[in-house]
């Protein structure tokens, strides 16, 4: 027995009014009744539900084939079933859903690799993976998502040709074998997406990276991305391969980003009067704004690339050295796009090799402050003031890495110097009242750079055979500078009683800690032929000194990699007391 076209065309009929209520009428629905479309198309769906259960169990009553008409009719069934669960889940009616997508598989499950089946069955599988994951059910939903993947992989074992519900209807004259082929594709493109995002929840964040990226692979080589959406998802997933030291693969996603956001630029720099100006306009905003964080992602690629650099440099590492050697050890495939995306262009403008020189870090640095120049194009301080601020401190932290390149003392200093001037800057631009952490940050890398400074210029004071005094009140105004930005970083933490505010967190309590030994030091290296003024930077010095070694017992778990420092701040609380005394001598004499 053959299923007669009449009643599949009855179906179809029925079917393809329900999902044209769900993907084109329901977008005009009222806003006071927006699921109006979405209950009706489920109306009509829970009828051919019915009629096809009835249908069903009376072939299965006559048995006069060998379970074709039977199969033929179970599939329908189940891609029903699929597409309610959908309905009631997009309805918010959870429960009712799940229950949908799980009768879909149950039906179907014995035959989920038949041609068929297996686009219904994947399908109901994801669905339910996807409602799993959108409740926080990491571990249910990552077993349902490798349930897919692996029927995907054992479909694809055979040669046979998936089949849509549409090639079900349809004579075999009828069938599209491409456009089946591509809803089957992209099934898994859609459960590789979900598994990146799992993986990710779940801390595995290796895994996550791979499907992430075989799921914009599969996006460009089938042609079905969103160009905003897949330049924002290569950009941020380079920012993982950054973190790991994977430059190479880093400089390969950006430049992937790069290449599809440019293609964007261009085509709707070329649209006809199809769309409204006030459309072309928000087209063109998305895209600037877009590009400006393309931007930032490159400019972290260059500031990165200078810290590992120098951290190679400056210590030898074991553990990190085993991290790069495993990196290399990659399939150098394995985070590869297609050849036929043409990425040489981008992928050429900066290397992905450790600097080793000051020439090599000067490429890098020119590379940076063209991205970062670029951002700044677009977060303007008076509506974007947060990531302003976050593009100019990128500015701070490259001229931070530059002096470490760099080996003139004399410009070490003035890249110091421009590093204390964009936090500077920040802070004279923003209101701690509203801004307080940025400009906490501020107060501490502006301290930190005058500290940099101070090092170089009493390394050339010391060295020098006849110092002057114009260098001597150059090093005084430099620790003036710092002090200045150190006591307003720890009075924004200090109650007014002078103890500290509560709820602070152990890394801000360390930095704090900090700032005061800081403070002594700085109190301490002043120089001054001035007996008065002397006795009044020891005593300063005193006092930091001690608040440090005094806090650091009270803040036990904040001061514990900080013990070299307790140390010396001992030693100077018992020696300053003594200089004080000689210091006091000399002014009574």
């Amino acid at each position: 027995m053959v299923i007669p076209k009449e009643i599949l065309t009855d179906y179809k009929e029925i079917y393809e009014k329900a999902v044209k209520l769900v993907n084109e009428e329901s977008k005009n629905d009222p806003a006071d009744d927006p699921y109006k479309s979405h209950y009706t198309a489920r109306d009509l769906l829970l009828q051919m539900k019915e009629m096809l259960k009835n249908s069903l169990a009376s072939v299965l009553a006559e048995e006069a084939d060998d379970g074709k008409d039977d199969l033929v009719y179970q599939v329908i069934q189940a891609f029903v079933c699929r597409d309610l669960g959908r309905i009631y889940l997009f309805t918010e009616e959870t429960s009712t859903g799940e229950a949908s997508l799980r009768e879909c598989i149950d039906l179907i499950k014995g035959k989920k690799t038949r041609p068929e089946a297996v686009i219904a069955y994947m399908g109901a599988v994801n669905e339910l993976g996807i409602a799993y994951a959108n409740r926080m059910e990491y571990k249910q939903s990552l077993e349902l998502l490798s349930e897919v993947e692996t029927c995907y992989r054992e479909f694809n074992k055979s040669e046979n040709k998936a089949m849509s519900i549409t090639d079900i209807f349809g004579t075999p004259e009828e069938i599209e074998v491409d456009k089946s082929t591509k809803e089957f594709e992209s099934l898994y493109t859609l459960c590789c997406f979900y598994l990146a995002q799992v993986y990710g929840h779940l801390g595995e964040l290796e895994k996550s990276a791979q499907y992430c990226h075989m799921t914009l692979k599969r996006q460009y080589s089938a042609q079905t991305y969103e160009p905003i959406d897949f330049a924002l998802n290569s950009a941020t997933l380079s920012q993982y391969f950054i973190g790991q030291n994977m430059f190479k693969e880093a400089r390969h996603h950006l430049a992937a980003a790069t290449l599809i956001i440019a293609e964007y630029e261009s085509k709707i720099s070329h649209m006809d009067n199809s769309i409204s100006e006030q459309e072309c306009q928000d087209l063109q905003e998305t895209f600037k704004h877009r590009y400006a964080d393309v931007a930032r992602c490159w400019s972290k690629y260059g500031l990165a690339l200078l810290a590992a650099s120098k951290e190679r440099l400056f210590n030898d590492d074991d553990e990190k050295l085993i991290t790069d050697a495993k990196n290399l050890q990659i399939d150098s495939n394995k985070y590869c796009f297609p050849p036929d995306m043409p990425l040489e262009n981008y992928e050429s403008l900066i290397s992905c090799d450790y600097c080793l020189t000051f020439d090599d870090a000067k490429e890098v640095y020119h590379f940076v402050i063209k991205w970062l120049d670029q951002a700044k194009e677009y977060y303007k301080p008076d509506f974007e003031a947060s990531e302003y601020a976050k593009i100019i401190k990128d500015f701070a932290e490259l001229y931070e890495q530059m002096a470490f390149f760099e080996e003139d003392p004399s410009n070490q200093s003035k890249m110091q110097k421009r590093r204390a001037k964009y936090y500077e800057e920040l802070l004279e631009l923003l209101n701690p009242s509203f801004y307080l952490n940025i400009c906490r940050e501020c107060w501490y890398g502006a301290g930190l750079s005058y500290c940099a400074i101070l090092d170089i210029k009493l390394d050339c004071f010391k060295s020098s055979a006849s110092p002057n005094p114009q260098e001597l009140h150059k090093i005084n105004q430099v620790c003036q500078h710092a002090i200045k930005h150190f006591k307003s970083f720890i009075q924004s933490y200090t109650e007014k009683d002078g103890s500290l505010k509560a709820n602070i967190d152990v890394d801000e309590q360390k930095t704090w800690l900090y700032s005061h030994f800081h403070l002594g030091r700085l109190h301490y290296k002043m120089i001054t032929p001035d007996q008065k003024l002397q006795l009044e930077n020891l005593s300063n010095s005193l006092k930091y000194y001690k608040a440090f070694t005094e806090e650091c017992v009270k803040l036990a778990e904040a001061s514990k990699s900080l013990q070299a420092e307790i140390g010396v701040c001992r030693e100077m609380v018992n020696l300053l007391p003594i200089k004080m005394s000689n210091v006091r001598k000399r002014l009574e004499k």
